[in-house]
């Protein structure tokens, strides 16, 4: 991670997707120079050359700049030849995508709630965040991170869903996906087998900065889910050259669709076909008719007035392209497996014709975007942010 690494990373400590990033790159033992993001450099450098106050975002060295952790993965494993974490079945491939994208989105409304719903956490937090990132605002730590916590728990909490009704089934999700893994983990040392994978890395960016680092959710996995911690720990500290030890293996990893039918995986695969998926889809639909909000019914519980988020548009539309790409013996095993848990839904209705309008967005590396940010501009962003279209900065 020194100066003179070919990226600059930037990124926060308490960030869902910057901790799945610094995995993967830690992992691919990727040289990168480490640069924790606050108000002034997310503004002036971040902001002014992503148009996005979110991180990790990267520069390269020779000054071009990537943004969201899905393409990004995506052009890093282009670019970089050793201790790759796609795998090489075609099958194998679009279910490890599937898993990551519900990773990234699916769980993000439980890894929130955890955050900030418990008032202790949420102060904490609060107040790091003022402490590190906000330290740019011209306002006390306490100010900024108070602040900082209100806009959180307004914005994912009671403007994502959570009432009384649904704390419960928001809440469960956490407790499932600790069952999961803690079955997965007897075994063998990552999720599908005794190699990380792309699934391993993208559960780290709910599983680390928050379930492991965040007070309640951490003691709750120290104390009745030691294995998952210890998976946890073995992530962060993983490299590809302590696993991939011959010459010819640098150029694939080998999990199959056979790697997802242990037991272990019987929550994750119904959750992404039962609850995520059909979001997915309401989401689309809702956004395709102009609307702001819809309902959704996940585990016969309806949350309302969700948000309609157009990034999420984009998901599905990549989602849908991947299926579609899929040769026939592929799409076989992987309605197979899904067969059990219902439809997958993919080449049909909304998600068949869909165009989100953002699919350049995701085209790395970005354009360059040479122009000054203005003062009107800074302090609307560093008070409301940039839209989710690609994601709130510090989650």
């Amino acid at each position: 991670m020194s100066s003179n690494s070919p990226y600059k990373v930037y990124l926060a400590d308490v960030s869902y997707f910057s901790g799945k990033l610094e995995t993967y790159l830690r992992y691919r033992e990727i040289p990168y120079q480490r640069i924790e993001m606050n108000a002034k450099t997310g503004v002036e450098e971040v902001y002014k050359n992503t148009g996005m106050m979110k991180v990790p975002a990267v520069q390269t060295s020779s000054g071009l700049w990537l943004k969201d952790t899905t393409p990004m993965i995506d052009w890093f494993e282009k670019q970089h030849g050793k201790f790759p974490i796609f795998p090489k079945d075609p099958a194998a491939l679009f279910i490890s995508k599937l898993v990551e994208d519900f990773a990234d989105e699916g769980c993000w409304r439980t890894a929130m709630y955890f955050r900030w719903s418990d008032s202790s956490n949420a102060r904490y937090l609060g107040q790091r965040i003022g402490k590190e990132v906000l330290s740019g605002w011209p306002l006390p730590t306490a100010v900024t991170g108070g602040y900082f916590r209100i806009r959180q728990t307004r914005t994912f909490l009671y403007g994502d869903g959570l009432t009384k009704e649904t704390e419960g089934v928001i809440r469960q999700q956490y407790f499932d996906l600790l069952n999961s893994f803690n079955q997965l983990l007897d075994n063998q040392k990552f999720l599908l087998g005794d190699q990380p994978s792309l699934v391993d890395i993208a559960m780290m960016g709910p599983f680390y900065r928050h379930y492991f680092c965040d007070p309640e959710p951490a003691k709750i996995m120290r104390d009745q889910y030691p294995a998952v911690l210890a998976w946890v720990a073995r992530m962060w500290n993983a490299k590809g050259s302590d696993y991939v030890k011959s010459e010819n293996t640098l150029s694939s990893n080998s999990q199959t669709v056979d790697d997802y039918k242990k037991p272990g995986w019987i929550f994750i695969l119904r959750e992404i076909v039962t609850n995520y998926l059909p979001y997915l889809r309401k989401n689309a639909s809702a956004w395709k008719a102009g609307d702001k909000y819809f309902d959704c019914e996940m585990n016969g519980i309806v949350l309302k007035k969700l948000p309609v988020i157009h990034y999420r548009v984009y998901c599905l539309e990549v989602l849908e392209k991947l299926y579609q790409a899929l040769d026939e013996s592929s799409c076989t095993q992987v309605l197979e497996l899904f067969k059990p848990y219902g439809n997958l839904g993919l080449g049909e209705g909304i998600s068949k014709e869909l165009e989100s309008g953002l699919y350049d967005e995701a085209k790395l590396p970005l354009p360059p975007r040479d122009r000054e940010v203005s003062k009107l501009e800074k302090l609307s962003i560093m008070t409301l942010g940039t839209p989710w279209d690609f994601r709130y900065p510090f989650k």
